[in-house]
């Protein structure tokens, strides 16, 4: 290993530690018991927090992890991109979260294929838009576009033989 490289882990090594000791302190300081574990790829941090509050932790639709990863990387980085994304989950929830969206996202796709209208999907954050952009992506009968503001900006999927909205 060379002597960059043996910096670069012990780095991520240090901020992993810096962020698994933000979240667990969050959640103490929430009242929240769980154990965190934390692990690396090698680019991202991610810390897992397990317990029998863990619905606590994840929120309406994951908000609640969103704002704790939110948190810990603003901990541990002081200036955005700043060494390692972290990664914050519960009991797999991510995992599960994005299934469920891949599954929606083509049973929404065979829809508005079978309708030939347009399917607005439901108001999401951007990483969840981001799963249905990007499943629907290669799909030969429809095309996604964002639309909306805000809390409010939600996926449109547009069968391919209909023009689109800005069409």
């Amino acid at each position: 290993m060379s002597e960059s490289t043996t910096t670069a882990t012990a780095v991520l090594s240090e901020k992993r530690e810096a962020a698994a000791k933000a979240l667990r302190e969050i959640l103490d300081r929430m009242g929240i018991e769980a154990e965190v574990s934390a692990f690396d790829d090698g680019e991202r941090i991610f810390l897992d927090a397990h317990g029998a509050e863990s619905g606590l932790i994840i929120g309406k639709k994951g908000a609640t992890l969103d704002a704790l990863q939110y948190v810990v990387n603003r901990i541990i980085s002081k200036k955005p991109n700043d060494g390692p994304g972290v990664v914050v989950d519960a009991e797999g929830y991510r995992g599960r979260r994005e299934d469920s969206l891949v599954d929606l996202a083509n049973r929404l796709a065979d829809k508005a294929i079978k309708t030939g209208r347009p399917v607005p999907v439901e108001p999401m954050n951007p990483h969840d838009r981001r799963i249905v952009h990007v499943t629907l992506k290669e799909h030969p009968g429809v095309t996604t576009e964002s639309d909306g503001e805000g809390l409010f900006r939600r996926v449109v999927i547009y069968p391919k033989d209909r023009p689109a909205a800005g069409a």
